[in-house]
């Protein structure tokens, strides 16, 4: 029996640079498996929109921060009070401390980025800078007149 594996070495051929957006993966010294919430990133043409669930999450849990061009979103998802009377078969929702890190595209103004957390969800706000936002070029077009010849 022949087993087939897909790979695709050319998938990402620049993997190793650090792109806009690029997930960075905190360094677990206990080799711990973290919590890790899942985040969607969006492009406009004046910003760029990082959205995160946070299911259960406390806003006062969550801490956002930016760093030498890296966005960083941390915080903590409490574990409930176990009730002794119910006989847990079962848990899989994850408690814990989290964290996320994106690099920032450059010239991102970390002043003017903000933050709305409603229904779970964390949605951070980048604007582009101007050097970055698609500009309109018109255009124009030369009009020849033609000059009746004398004769």
């Amino acid at each position: 029996m022949t087993y087939l594996t897909l790979r695709r070495p050319v998938a990402t051929p620049f993997r190793f640079f650090n792109a806009p957006f690029t997930f960075h993966r905190p360094l677990s010294v206990t080799g711990e498996n973290k919590w890790k919430p899942s985040a969607d990133i969006t492009e406009t043409d004046d910003n760029y929109e990082v959205r995160t669930e946070l299911p259960g999450v406390s806003k006062d849990d969550v801490q956002i921060s930016v760093k030498d061009g890296l966005l960083s979103i941390k915080g903590e998802k409490r574990q409930e009070n176990m009730d002794d009377s119910k006989n847990y078969k079962r848990i899989e929702r994850r408690y814990g401390t989290f964290e996320r890190n994106f690099t920032l595209p450059p010239k991102v103004k970390a002043d003017n980025i903000n933050a709305k957390f409603n229904d779970g969800v964390l949605t951070v706000s980048i604007p582009k800078p101007e050097e970055v936002k698609p500009k309109e070029i018109p255009i124009t077009t030369e009009t020849v007149v033609d000059v009746p010849e004398e004769n």
